[in-house]
């Protein structure tokens, strides 16, 4: 698996930068994070999926799937990541605050015991 620490130099995701955090999906079979496109949508986050290899799987590697922040830093990259720990992800995302004191605060452990979201 590529490492990967942002992806702000993919033009075609430089319209989410600053905006939105994104779950961006390279695979055959990206139907279960379709299925969550609405949840993620509430969450103010895009979904960005290449159904066919392309750019950003050359880029991301295939299959892959990497969920960033709103300043397209990478959260988590990996060949098998599931709906849920995208969701999750996005929802740490944006809990955290870069201004905050909190924010250097590990919020995963809540969410794995199921505290919050």
């Amino acid at each position: 698996m590529k490492t990967v620490e942002h992806l702000r130099g993919i033009p075609a995701l430089r319209p989410l930068r600053g905006h939105h955090p994104a779950v961006v999906v390279c695979l055959d079979d990206p139907a279960p994070y379709e299925q969550r496109g609405e949840e993620l949508a509430g969450l103010g986050a895009k979904l960005v999926v290449e159904h066919e290899p392309g750019p950003l799987s050359a880029r991301l590697g295939r299959p892959s799937v990497t969920v960033c922040d709103r300043f397209l830093e990478v959260a988590l990259h990996a060949e098998h990541v599931s709906p849920d720990e995208a969701v999750t992800t996005i929802r740490w995302l944006e809990m955290r605050c870069e201004e905050c004191p909190q924010s250097s605060v590990d919020m995963a452990p809540y969410a794995e015991r199921g505290d919050w979201g």
